[in-house]
């Protein structure tokens, strides 16, 4: 009975130190934007999930495609049905690693500017990415930020012919996260 015990706690003592290597967010705020020559394009979406491992580098934020908000119901509309086909395809995600997690020092006030590198998937469709971010470690507490461009057509969205040479190819995709201790 005393070993079912010690493994038992070793079990629990291994779970809380590696949830003491890893930050959650549940806040993370995903958007988009499209400088287009029929109108601007632009959403937000404040109910992302995101982990880091502080320890390995590793990173890894959610998204569910139906929770972007549009300044008007039609474009919501169009994106979930035709374009991103959210009732098929409901939630973008990324899945990678903070390449030099080295770099940042998590006890340490400070703005980490770092790469990273990883698979994005978004309309079935899963592709690498890379880009810089900054993580910024104030009193303790860890935020980070990300921006990158996509092609559209990379991930197989389709634009009507009727707005084809009215809505930008190319989408800036930015995302911000508080993270706390797991």
């Amino acid at each position: 009975m005393k070993k079912v015990y010690l493994i038992a706690i070793g079990v629990i003592s291994i779970f809380i130190c590696n949830a003491q290597n890893r930050l959650i967010s549940r806040a993370v705020t995903v958007s988009f934007y499209s400088k287009a020559l029929m109108e601007n394009i632009e959403a937000t979406n404040k109910s992302g999930i995101s982990v880091i491992d502080k320890v390995t580098g590793q990173l890894e934020f959610s998204v569910l495609l139906k929770g972007f908000s549009f300044e008007k119901a039609l474009m919501q509309e169009h994106f979930n049905e035709n374009y991103v086909e959210s009732d098929q395809f409901p939630k973008a995600g990324f899945k990678g690693k903070i390449t030099d997690q080295t770099k940042i020092n998590f006890t340490k006030d400070g703005i980490y500017n770092v790469p990273i590198t990883g698979i994005l998937t978004l309309h079935g469709v899963s592709k690498e990415v890379t880009t810089s971010a900054t993580i910024t470690i104030r009193s303790g507490v860890t935020e980070g930020e990300a921006s990158f461009n996509i092609d559209i057509t990379d991930y197989k969205i389709k634009i009507p012919s009727i707005v084809k040479d009215k809505i930008a190819k190319t989408i800036k995709i930015t995302i911000k996260a508080p993270y706390q201790s797991l």
